[in-house]
C-alpha cells in the first residue's frame, strides 16, 4: 500500500545532520558575526535540503514520481551546496579549511572535483542503482549523501578561492557541457529508464513516459543551460554589481 503523495517523509539523518550544521554555524557566529544576508542564505541551504528530503515532495519521489525525484537531487546536489557556502563568512571558511587539511584542499582541486561531481551525478542515476535505491532504504540515503558531498566539494572549489575566475569559469563551462548528457538521454529516450517508476501508481495523469520527459526542453534533471545558470542564483550582491574579483571567493556578501 502506498502513503499519501501529501503525507511527509523523513529522513533522520538528514534532518539530524541538517540541524547539527544549524548549531555549529550558530556557536561559530558568536565569533564570525556573519551578516543578515550570510544567515539568510546559509538558512535557505539548509531549508532546501530539509524540503527536499523530510517533505511531501520526498513521498513522492519514493513512490510516485520521477520527476520529483530529479527535483529533490537537484535541490540537495545544485541549489543547497553553493547556498551553504556563501553563507560562510571569511573566518568560517578559513576553520573549515583547516579542518579539511591537506585532503580538502586536493579534493577540492578541479580536475578532482569536477570529475568526482559528474561521476557521482551519473552512477547515482544508472538504471541499476536507482531502481535498488528506491527500494532499500540505505542506498537512498548513500544516494543522497553522495550528491551532497559531491556538490558540496563542487562549489567549494568555485568559491573557496582555488580558481580564479578565468578559472572558475572554465570549470563551470565544462561542467556544462558535461552534465548535458544525462538530460538528454532523458529527452531523447523512447522508453523509461527505471522499471520502478514505470510500475508506480500514477499522479496527475503523468505517463512514465511524460513523468520522465515532461516537456522539451526544460526536462529534469538538470540539463546543461539550467546547470549553467545555477551561478547566477548562487552569486551575492556584491558579485552582480561587477565587483567580483580574482581568484573567486568563498565569502560574498557584505555585512549589512
Amino acid at each position: 500500500m502506498h502513503p499519501s503523495p501529501w503525507s511527509f517523509s523523513w529522513e533522520p539523518l538528514f534532518l539530524a545532520l541538517s540541524i547539527a550544521a544549524a548549531v555549529a554555524y550558530a556557536r561559530a557566529a558568536r565569533a564570525a558575526r556573519p551578516s543578515r544576508a550570510r544567515i539568510v542564505v546559509f538558512g535557505l541551504g539548509l531549508a532546501l535540503v530539509v524540503a527536499a528530503l523530510c517533505s511531501p515532495l520526498e513521498t513522492i519521489a519514493r513512490h510516485y514520481l520521477l520527476l520529483f525525484h530529479l527535483l529533490g537531487n537537484v535541490m540537495i546536489a545544485d541549489w543547497a551546496p553553493p547556498l551553504l557556502i556563501l553563507g560562510l563568512t571569511p573566518s568560517m571558511c578559513a576553520a573549515v579549511a583547516r579542518r579539511g587539511g591537506r585532503t580538502l584542499a586536493r579534493l577540492a582541486q578541479p580536475w578532482v572535483s569536477l570529475p568526482a561531481w559528474l561521476l557521482v551525478w551519473y552512477l547515482v542515476h544508472l538504471p541499476g542503482f536507482y531502481d535498488y535505491a528506491l527500494r532499500h532504504t540505505w542506498a537512498l540515503n548513500l544516494e543522497h549523501a553522495l550528491l551532497i558531498a559531491a556538490g558540496l566539494l563542487f562549489w567549494w572549489t568555485v568559491f573557496g578561492g582555488v580558481l580564479t575566475t578565468p578559472g572558475a569559469l572554465a570549470y563551470l563551462g565544462v561542467a556544462f557541457v558535461g552534465s548535458a548528457f544525462l538530460g538528454l538521454a532523458f529527452i531523447f529516450s523512447s522508453s523509461a529508464f527505471y522499471d520502478f517508476y514505470e510500475h508506480a501508481p500514477r499522479l496527475w495523469g503523468l505517463s512514465p513516459a511524460k513523468d520522465q520527459n515532461p516537456q522539451r526542453p526544460g526536462v529534469l534533471p538538470r540539463t546543461a543551460p539550467e546547470r549553467g545558470g545555477a551561478p547566477a542564483r548562487g552569486r551575492s550582491p556584491e558579485s552582480r554589481s561587477g565587483a567580483l574579483s580574482a581568484p573567486l571567493r568563498c565569502p560574498r556578501i557584505e555585512r549589512a
